[in-house]
């Protein structure tokens, strides 16, 4: 039920599994059958068996108790954080024969509860009118027994009627489905889909839930490993190849978070999953040898435990500990040179007053704000106050053409959610068809293997100057006021009002356009301010071929130390924002043209797929190196603990 990993020369055993060859079961009451090759699902769609939540509740790793304590709770899984959850038990069976087998909502046998499991268990047992007749999912479908559906979708899925899902809609009759778990699929979910899991589980093994179980002989990601090493000259790096060595944690410490349905998240969000993906098959770059890599990284799936708006505090120091635990190389450094991703909205912000071990580890991140006067310094959080030289802008008008800011605005720019010295920017993932990219850019391959991208020269004309096409809030800390400065500026009333003598109808200011991308490929320049946290728009426009127009300060942008941003975008201050028009005016058309030639030549480093030639992946590999060089360069403080217990004797592979 597992692969045998010849680096720890025990079981790495799937989610849910644990014992010297993952036959126990740690949440028995959360799978669906005793038949011995099932996994537990945890999710919130349907009722669960009231003990899967206890058992989950009961494992160490669930809520972690070194997580800050009670007075900030946290779970790993959205089931334990309900507050009024739904489930069943049996009344005559113990614990050890109870499931989470769907079973008829009338059934004799059964006890309803409701239920908050975390952070103090309270239940209720549901009598007279309050027990459920039916249950409605969350896609407008009916639950129903598992027995009624095809083969009890081979316990991988539930059953239902109505609703959907990816696959398709059932609204037409009342016929049971099987609504498949994250990543099954078939009528009776009998199809593991192999796409989801890291490289298609390199051909030699299956994709269970998005974690590969491999032949003998493989293990880990995508199932990439097949060797281990053992030292006995300590660590040792090679400073003239520098490799990167790619952990493969214990499922019960992080995986692939599924909860009932497919786990699918906007593809914007995926720069973790594209660069492991890239990293797992580049032996340039990568070792199986951790004793000879530079640079540890880190596959975590933060995404999956965060979501867009959430807070990293948790899940990085919830495997920061288990880091800790598995000496020597995170310890030999502090973590130094440990790489974590953070694909979320805002990044890595919260971690500002995280134990020194959280924040010791580079984070790539898409969010690179980094102030020059951090209101969580630790000079501040002792207490230094007026007196330490720390003070923000103060709240109310502070630039011209913008709204006034609350002083909630103010503390939220100046949060510290990136260390230049030691963290990367890496830009986010662009959906893009080829119709689109072709409509721009002609690629020409060469005999070696090597692609040449020039602009086409019957690409649109571009005849607007300026555009921007985007949401905006009231809240100034949504874009740090840029969107609202802009339709202030070209809305009515303003400046620019449309219907004034200082119209511009060359520049487009509006809310979500009708094709984003129509709109890009026929401007010159094309605004990027932020949002909540990062924003989208410098990778649209690079790879769409418009000159970007960056408006967010103190923010990092990503490859900033790699790529050469002078060549190819213009950078703009709030203070100047209201002289935008003015400063477009001034370039001309061979400034243009030379901007326009730098997007040409740097547009791929904002790409990720490979089926477009993406840099992306190359560009954060060498960014990366730049921060393993700071750091042997002392660039920043680190620590290497004593070798005084290395002996200095070669390498030898088992």
């Amino acid at each position: 039920h597992g692969n045998c990993n010849g680096e720890t020369g025990q079981c790495d055993c799937p989610f849910g599994l644990a014992g010297p060859a993952c036959t126990e079961r740690l949440f028995p009451a959360c799978h669906s059958s005793h038949e011995a090759d099932t996994l537990p699902h945890i999710g919130t769609w349907y009722p669960k068996n009231c003990y899967c939540a206890k058992q989950l509740l009961a494992n160490p790793y669930s809520c972690p108790k070194y997580e800050h304590g009670d007075a900030r709770a946290f779970c790993l899984y959205e089931i334990l954080m309900e507050k009024d959850l739904l489930c069943y038990r049996y009344k005559s069976l113990p614990e050890s024969a109870q499931l989470s087998d769907s079973p008829p909502m009338d059934h004799p046998d059964l006890e309803w509860v409701r239920m908050a499991p975390y952070p103090n268990l309270n239940e209720r047992v549901l009598t007279g009118e309050e027990v459920p007749k039916e249950y409605k999912t969350p896609d407008q479908g009916t639950w129903r027994p598992l027995t009624e559906c095809p083969g009890n979708c081979s316990h991988r899925g539930w059953c239902q009627v109505h609703g959907g899902n990816q696959e398709g809609q059932h609204t037409q009759d009342d016929k049971p489905w099987c609504y498949c778990h994250s990543y099954f699929s078939g009528e009776s979910c009998e199809r593991a889909e192999n796409y989801h899991c890291y490289r298609n589980c390199s051909g030699v093994g299956t994709c269970l839930s998005g974690w590969c179980h491999c032949q003998p002989g493989y293990w880990g990601h995508g199932c990439t490993r097949r060797k281990a090493y053992s030292s006995t000259v300590g660590w040792r790096p090679n400073h003239a190849d520098m490799k990167i060595y790619v952990y493969d944690l214990p499922n019960i410490i992080v995986h692939r978070k599924a909860g009932d349905p497919w786990a699918l998240i906007d593809a914007m969000y995926n720069a973790e999953l594209e660069f492991t993906e890239q990293l797992l098959g580049d032996w340039g770059v990568r070792t199986e040898n951790p004793w000879e890599a530079t640079l540890f990284y880190v596959p975590m799936f933060t995404y999956w435990y965060t979501g867009n708006v959430g807070n990293t505090y948790h899940i990085m120091q919830h495997v920061t500990h288990h880091l800790q635990r598995m000496a020597p190389f995170f310890n030999l450094t502090g973590g130094r040179n440990h790489i974590m991703w953070a694909t979320n909205d805002r990044g890595v912000c919260g971690l500002a007053g995280a134990p020194p071990e959280v924040q010791h580890s580079i984070k790539l991140v898409h969010f690179g704000q980094s102030p020059r006067r951090s209101h969580y310094l630790p000079s501040h959080l002792a207490g230094a106050g007026a007196g330490s030289g720390i003070s923000l802008p103060q709240p109310g008008h502070r630039f011209e053409e913008f709204p006034e800011f609350n002083a909630g605005n103010v503390v939220a720019e100046s949060e510290q959610c990136y260390g230049p010295e030691k963290d990367v920017v890496a830009p986010n993932v662009v959906p893009l068809t080829p119709s689109w990219y072709d409509q721009v850019w002609n690629t020409t391959f060469l005999s070696d293997g090597s692609r040449v991208v020039t602009r086409r020269p019957d690409a649109p004309a571009r005849t607007t100057t300026l555009f921007f096409g985007g949401y905006s809030k009231p809240d100034m800390t949504y874009s740090q006021g840029v969107r609202q400065a802009l339709n202030k500026m070209f809305g009515p009333g303003g400046k620019y009002d449309p219907q004034s003598p200082n119209a511009r109808k060359d520049i487009v200011i509006m809310g979500p356009p009708p094709n984003t991308f129509t709109e890009l490929m026929k401007s010159k320049f094309c605004l990027a301010p932020m949002g909540g946290g990062w924003g989208i728009r410098l990778s649209k426009a690079m790879l769409l071929g418009c000159v970007p127009v960056i408006v967010q300060d103190h923010i990092y942008q990503p490859f900033w130390d790699v790529v050469p941003f002078e060549d190819f975008s213009l950078r703009i201050s709030r203070h100047d924002l209201h002289q935008l028009v003015d400063l477009l005016d001034m370039i001309t058309p061979q400034q243009l043209e030379r901007l326009q030639a730098g997007v040409e030549n740097y547009h791929r480093a904002f790409i990720w797929e490979a089926h477009y030639g993406g840099l992306a992946y190359n560009y954060t590999v060498t960014a990366l190196k730049h921060r393993a060089l700071n750091m042997w360069s002392g660039n920043y403080h680190h620590h290497r603990s004593s070798r005084r217990h290395h002996r200095h004797q070669r390498h030898r592979s088992k």
